[in-house]
């Protein structure tokens, strides 16, 4: 397997991932980063997308209620780790969780009145679910960034896609949003849905740009084996593009984005503005609020559980609901590190320097040999550069990373409210 070999003889790293259960005491909080984000996960949804590898579940009032008030009850137990820590943003994702916009100004306004907070607050909508009551609460939340989950402006597509909006929706949504000027909209556009045809594409992507929005997230759809679309493709034996027809897709993206005027901010971003950016997966650090929400800092890696029934009990108890954790080895940090730098595109050696205390290209020698040899990467001063090439390559084991790490590690957190060990 790629991924194996990747870990094994590129990285160095014999031994698989080890997550261990939750234990008080197996955490230092004391060790959270200066500067760290935020992200809280809203798992509610009026109906279930059959490609969705996310942790979620039908929305229901009542239940919903009660998890803004676990949320709360999550960050008051972080007060004392966070009171000192600036917090430089908040994310909201899901999940649906415009579900809950209006419990969740409770939630900012808590992190605004006890932490140091200063940076941008983002959060994803579902297209049918934008209205003015909606964009106003938003506002009035100081809410700045909103990234719409269109996935593509084809009506056949979004009906396979279990989406429940049409192309026509999807345009009056971003007309609207448009229209109350936040700082950031990006939108997300799926490529290599069954049955799509390169023409598809470019459509999706014309009429995209055609809004003039800030940026666009434009990746392929990742079949995850837990998820029902799996079965669907197979039963149906429907086909999609093949990796290297892939690439020319890549390269097609590149292309219109240029003559749009967007410059490539990440292996799936494009935006106007390289300081105006959505991403919620690029952070150093960062504490996940919510069911199954993640957590990164110092040299652990960690999640929550999964189960919203229990996060909620966990929580009426005083009890953090975090359900594995991973104490990463120094080796561990570089590779998570490494590997979000290079979804990014670009890697700093005098950050890693600054991280770690060590050379960047002596210390994975045989890795960024291999890259510069293969033309994947390219040297920019103190600074790596992914090539056309070494982002089609990354491209592909990000494929591989979440349908061989990511797609075990959720499914069984979905089947397993708490777990005692899981390696990967």
């Amino acid at each position: 397997m790629i991924t194996d070999f990747f870990r094994r003889v590129i990285l160095g790293k014999r031994d698989k991932f080890k997550f261990v259960g939750y234990k008080e005491g197996i955490i230092d909080f004391t060790s959270i980063d200066n500067e760290c984000g935020i992200y809280i996960h809203v798992p509610f949804c009026k109906s279930i997308c059959p490609y969705c590898p996310y942790n979620k579940e039908i929305y229901e009032k009542n239940k919903a209620k009660e998890y803004s008030k676990a949320l709360l009850k999550e960050l008051t137990i972080y007060k004392n780790s966070l009171v000192d820590k600036k917090i430089t943003s908040i994310y909201i994702g899901g999940g649906s969780p415009a579900l809950l916009s209006l419990e969740l100004k409770e939630v900012i306004d808590f992190i605004k009145n006890n932490f140091n907070f200063t940076g941008d607050i983002g959060i994803e909508i579902y297209p049918s679910q934008v209205n003015k009551n909606l964009l106003q609460n938003l506002k009035e939340m100081e809410i700045n960034m909103i990234s719409l989950g269109v996935q593509t402006f084809n009506d056949d597509k979004l009906k396979f896609l279990g989406r429940c909006y049409s192309s026509e929706d999807v345009q009056e949504a971003i007309t609207l949003i448009k229209s109350f000027n936040f700082k950031c909209l990006d939108i997300d556009i799926m490529t290599n849905i069954p049955g799509q045809t390169i023409d598809d594409i470019v459509y999706d992507l014309k009429t995209a740009y055609s809004y003039d929005i800030d940026q666009i997230s434009i990746y392929p759809l990742i079949v995850f084996p837990m998820t029902s679309m799996d079965r669907i493709i197979r039963e149906k034996g429907l086909s999609r593009f093949s990796e290297l027809e892939e690439k020319r897709i890549l390269q097609i993206i590149d292309e219109i984005s240029i003559q749009h005027n967007y410059k490539r901010s990440s292996i799936w971003t494009y935006g106007k503005d390289m300081d105006n950016r959505y991403t919620s997966v690029t952070r150093e650090s960062f504490i996940g609020i919510g069911a199954g929400a993640s957590s990164l800092f110092s040299n652990y890696f960690y999640l929550n559980t999964f189960n919203v029934n229990e996060y909620i009990n966990s929580l009426n108890k005083d009890s953090l609901p975090i359900n594995i954790v991973n104490i990463m080895t120094e080796r561990e940090k570089m590779i998570f590190w490494l590997f979000w730098r290079c979804y990014d595109g670009v890697i700093g050696e005098n950050r890693f320097y600054e991280l770690f205390n060590r050379d960047m290209k002596n210390e994975f020698r045989l890795l960024f040999t291999a890259l510069k040899i293969l033309k994947m990467i390219r040297s920019e001063g103190n600074k790596v550069i992914l090539t056309d090439l070494g982002r089609f390559a990354y491209h592909y084991v990000e494929k591989q990373y979440s349908i061989h790490y990511l797609d075990k590690l959720w499914q069984s957190s979905m089947q397993q409210p708490w777990i005692k060990e899981l390696n990967l």
